[in-house]
């Protein structure tokens, strides 16, 4: 068989340029920086929310001794906003390695890790007054396998639902699982209230409120069989017996 030369010459070349080319590629590749596995993502409505806010933010990754509160207090960003947009259920119980979406912040910041003795209860006290009047369904503590973190006022959708101390809403939103619509207030004495599963939210994130202001409608959002509020109190992020703060109804 008789081989045309300069055919099998351009063919043998456009080969080699190939073969050339393809080694090129596969070494561009392998010196790529690869994508982290632990690359944050959103971390859902909450944080949505802050951002359609304008409020944008970093992420930070826990490191080994960081608790929430000193995390929120060197970003100066309100612990209850930190911990609900984060979905952090326990405060005393932040995994090392955890990465958080911090809003409102434009840098990465470094962390002193936690001291016995740095995180002393402030003194300061404030008064608690009822959020709203009904018959109380359901009180703090067990209920079933997990523990119930507030306590449950009975009431028709649309009652009045008042702020039960002065403070700064830190969050306003239903980005919150199972908590519905929820308005969280930060007060002094590193004490903050919760009230969730409204029909209607009356105040915005960072807004200043009054004891006894109308903050929200009662509803059954979130995970709730029937209209009632949910009502809690938390000391830098840890939920506490409303109870002991309010006086006989």
């Amino acid at each position: 068989m008789k081989i045309n030369r300069p055919l099998f010459t351009v063919r043998c070349s456009r080969l080699r340029l190939c073969f050339f080319w393809t080694i090129i590629v596969v070494a561009a590749a392998a010196c790529a920086p690869r994508q982290l596995a632990w690359e944050p993502r959103p971390a859902g409505q909450a944080e949505a929310q802050l951002n359609r806010e304008g409020f944008g933010g970093v992420y930070h990754e826990v490191k080994a001794g960081q608790t929430l509160w000193r995390i929120a207090t060197t970003y100066r960003v309100d612990l209850e906003t930190l911990q609900w947009v984060n979905d952090v259920e326990d405060v005393t119980d932040l995994r090392t390695g955890r990465i958080l979406f911090v809003p409102g912040v434009n840098k990465v910041m470094e962390i002193e890790p936690y001291r016995p003795g740095d995180e002393i209860p402030s003194s300061q006290k404030i008064s608690i007054i009822w959020p709203m009047s009904g018959r109380t369904s359901s009180r703090y503590g067990p209920r079933g396998d997990r523990d119930h973190q507030g306590i449950d006022l009975a009431a028709a959708t649309g009652t009045p639902v008042k702020a039960a101390a002065e403070g700064k809403v830190a969050y306003s939103g239903d980005g919150m699982k199972g908590y519905g619509k929820v308005v969280v207030i930060k007060h002094a004495s590193e004490l903050s209230t919760v009230y969730a599963h409204n029909s209607k939210l009356l105040v915005r994130m960072g807004e200043r409120v009054e004891q006894g202001q109308v903050i929200a409608r009662v509803g059954q959002t979130g995970w709730a069989t029937g209209p009632h509020l949910h009502f809690e109190v938390r000391r830098r992020g840890v939920p506490e017996d409303p109870m002991d703060f309010l006086s006989a109804p």
